[in-house]
């Protein structure tokens, strides 16, 4: 979905382009040559049909643009509206940690022996003493001691 969005992106940007080569192209024929009358009233004549031409073309291109920047909005919000749905369920997580927790209650002991380790090091005992006494890996513990420290 984010790749068709990109392609919108460069198919509006491709279009301005071209609408802004049309615009120059039209400015530099506009500059009408001196001559005679007969020559100066066949390119006025021809410089009138090449204006309303122009503005033909730079009224499809504008719609043309309003339309890619309608479905790329639409995109948008698609995209928003998604997201917004995985934001808004953030108990997904928690239901998953429940469903393992139901699964193997050996992993609730782990859990509040991981909450005991900062108030035990707060009041200064050591790693080795508190896996021991929390009867867990000493590299456990100071993991569990740095990530909360940082």
């Amino acid at each position: 979905m984010l790749h068709a969005s990109y392609e919108i992106w460069a198919v509006a940007v491709i279009l301005l382009l071209i609408g802004f080569w049309i615009l120059k192209r039209g400015l530099a024929r506009k500059s009408p040559e001196q001559g005679d009358g007969l020559n100066s009233a066949w390119f006025d004549s021809s410089s009138r049909e090449h204006d309303i031409e122009h503005r033909a073309l730079m009224f499809l291109m504008a719609q043309k643009t309003d339309s890619v920047l309608a479905a790329l909005a639409r995109t948008l919000e698609h995209e928003r509206q998604k997201l917004g749905g995985v934001v808004r369920k953030p108990s997904m997580s928690d239901a998953i940690d429940a469903l393992q927790a139901e699964a193997n209650p050996a992993s609730t002991h782990r859990h509040s022996s991981y909450d005991q380790i900062l108030p035990m090091a707060h009041d200064g005992i050591a790693v080795a003493n508190i896996a021991r006494q929390l009867q867990l890996p000493e590299a456990e513990v100071s993991l569990v001691m740095r990530l909360n420290a940082a």
